[in-house]
C-alpha cells in the first residue's frame, strides 16, 4: 500500500513565487504544493497566462472590466498589452471567445442558491447574442446589482476591537455601494497586496466603476462605462451600448461563478459539522 505524501503548509508558501510562471499549469500537475498555491492565490483564468496581479488588476479597476474567471487567458493578455483606451475594442474583437467562456462558466453554476441568477444571466446573454444588447444590458445590470453588493462584503473580516466592528457595520449600512471602492482604496499606491487578497481584489476590481455615483440631474455627465445608476436613473441609447452590455454580462458571470464556489464551500462545512 502506497502512503500519501503529507503536504506541509510551508511547502505551499514556498511555491507562491512561481504561481505566475508561464509553465505553472504543466508543473502543477506533478507538484501538489504548487497546485495548492495556485488555487489559493490566482483566479482560474489567470493561470498560465504569465501575467502578474500588477498587470491585470488595473484592467479591472481603471476600465471596469471583470478579470476573475472571465475573460479567457489569451484575452487577458491582449487587454494588458493594449492601452486603456483600446481595451473595450479588444473585448469586442474577442467577443465570441468571451461569450463562449461565459456559457461554460454558467454551466458550472449549479447550486440551488444561484439558480435564479444563472437563469436570468443566461437569458441576458441570449438577448445579447440575438442582437438585443439594450435588453441584455438592462437585465444584466438588474441582476448584477445584488451580485455586486454581495461581492462587496467580505465573507470573512477580522476586527481588532468591538469598536472597530461597530464602525465597520455603520460603514456597511451607509456606504453599501461604496464598499468595494473603500476596500480597494485602502491599499496604498505602490503597496503590495497580500497573497490572499489578490483573489478578492480581482473579483471586486470592476465594482466601483459599476457603482459610479450618478443621479440623472440635468447636465450631469453619464459614466463612460456600464453604470448601475445611469441604467436605473437615465437609460439612454448611448449608454445601453453593446460594449457596456458586454461589460455587464462579464461582471455578472464573474461574480456568479465566485458565488458558486462559495456555496460549495458552505455545503462542505455544513456536511463536516453534521458528520456521517
Amino acid at each position: 500500500m502506497t502512503e500519501m505524501a503529507i503536504l506541509r503548509f510551508q511547502d505551499v508558501i514556498d511555491q507562491f513565487e512561481h504561481v505566475d510562471d508561464v509553465d505553472v499549469l504543466a508543473r502543477a500537475r506533478t507538484n501538489p504544493a504548487l497546485r495548492q498555491a495556485l488555487e489559493m492565490s490566482r483566479p482560474e483564468n489567470w493561470r498560465g497566462s504569465g501575467l502578474t496581479p500588477d498587470q491585470i488588476l488595473p484592467v479591472a479597476v481603471d476600465s471596469g472590466i471583470a478579470v476573475a474567471w472571465v475573460p479567457p487567458a489569451h484575452v487577458l493578455q491582449a487587454l494588458v498589452a493594449t492601452s486603456p483606451n483600446a481595451r473595450i475594442g479588444v473585448l469586442r474583437e474577442h467577443e465570441a471567445d468571451v461569450l463562449t467562456q461565459c456559457h461554460a462558466l454558467l454551466d458550472e453554476c449549479h447550486d440551488v442558491w444561484v439558480e435564479d441568477e444563472r437563469t436570468l444571466v443566461n437569458r441576458a446573454i441570449a438577448a445579447y447574442e440575438a442582437g438585443f444588447h439594450e435588453a441584455a444590458m438592462a437585465l444584466a445590470v438588474a441582476v448584477g446589482e445584488p451580485l455586486a453588493l454581495w461581492a462587496s462584503v467580505p465573507r470573512v473580516k477580522v476586527f481588532e476591537s468591538e469598536q472597530e466592528r461597530v464602525e465597520w457595520e455603520l460603514t456597511k449600512k451607509s456606504s453599501r455601494y461604496g464598499l468595494a471602492k473603500l476596500e480597494i482604496g485602502a491599499v496604498k499606491p505602490g503597496e503590495k497586496l497580500r497573497r490572499f487578497d489578490v483573489l478578492r481584489h480581482a473579483l471586486i476590481g470592476p465594482i466601483p466603476k459599476f457603482f459610479t455615483p450618478y443621479h440623472g440631474r440635468p447636465g450631469e455627465m453619464i459614466p463612460d462605462t456600464v453604470s448601475r445608476h445611469a441604467t436605473a436613473h437615465n437609460p439612454t441609447v448611448k449608454h445601453l451600448s453593446p460594449e457596456n452590455a458586454l461589460l455587464a454580462l462579464m461582471l455578472c458571470v464573474s461574480i456568479l461563478r465566485e458565488m458558486q464556489d462559495w456555496a460549495e464551500e458552505v455545503r462542505r462545512e455544513e456536511a463536516f459539522h453534521l458528520g456521517p
